[in-house]
């Protein structure tokens, strides 16, 4: 069975250029999450490199269960890092010259009983009748990097095990502290069972940089969308560009390896 491998340069180049840091309308959509359970957040406070994972279980999340995962993989000056989730928002923020990813799982990704040999819940979604992720962002400080991967325990060719399907995008805030309003398309994949997701994972700042620093964030709704923007401006083809530097810079260093969510 195939293990998550990390989006090609290629993949994310094409993405970029379509994926817009724009407002989007959310008309037909289903929420994933909009992070209002707990109503006391739970906190995860990292001071160096290091790693935190928690779940969060409520009926207002995709599934009955969140996952975090919080990674400091660079911190020299041992500052802190710090990610809250709940009250409506995850928020995370790192101090000088640390940078931290964030990885947030819904269904088959999940490991609600702490037990990494046991996945968490087959979603059983039907996604066909949607089009693209919407990611509504505020407080966000520099350039982002984000990854969506979607898992299917019923893959349209078994001999051929498509499990996974990964989008991705390098963005950033029209200024510092800004809003950030992402929308991301599926990938165009008639091997991958969009009929049948059964797992999601939301990859925020993975594949950037070590240079990439002090930065901060608020993630206040993660939802589908059944419309996909028109196509962006030329401009918006510099983040192509982006992505591709982003992505090499990236393959300094491997991440942790995600199996099979059954496996």
């Amino acid at each position: 069975m195939k293990r998550l491998q990390r989006p090609t340069a290629a993949l994310f180049g094409t993405l970029a250029a379509w994926a817009v840091a724009a407002s989007v309308a959310h008309a037909a959509s289903l929420v994933v999450d909009d992070y209002a359970a707990p109503s006391a957040p739970s906190v995860s406070v990292l001071s160096g490199v290091g790693e935190a994972t928690f779940n969060d279980f409520s009926p207002t999340v995709l599934g009955g269960v969140r996952g975090v995962y919080h990674h400091v993989f660079n911190d020299p000056l041992n500052s802190v890092s710090v990610v809250a989730v709940g009250n409506g928002l995850l928020s995370s923020s790192d101090g000088v010259g640390a940078t931290s990813e964030v990885l947030v799982s819904y269904g088959a990704f999940t490991r609600p009983t702490g037990d990494p040999s046991v996945p968490g819940p087959l979603l059983g979604l039907d996604l066909s009748p949607y089009a693209a992720f919407a990611i509504d962002f505020t407080g966000v400080a520099i350039a982002m990097n984000i990854n969506v991967t979607l898992y299917t325990g019923h893959p349209i060719d078994a001999a051929g095990a498509d499990y996974y399907s990964t989008t991705g995008i390098n963005v950033t805030p029209a200024s510092p502290g800004g809003p950030l309003l992402v929308s991301l398309p599926f990938v165009a994949d008639p091997d991958f069972n969009y009929a049948q997701v059964d797992g999601i994972v939301l990859v925020l700042n993975r594949a950037i940089g070590t240079e990439t620093t002090n930065n901060a964030f608020n993630l206040d709704r993660f939802a589908l969308v059944s419309s996909v923007p028109e196509a962006p401006a030329p401009w918006t083809m510099f983040a192509g560009l982006l992505s591709l530097a982003c992505v090499q810079a990236a393959r300094r260093r491997q991440p942790p390896t995600a199996r099979h969510p059954n496996g």
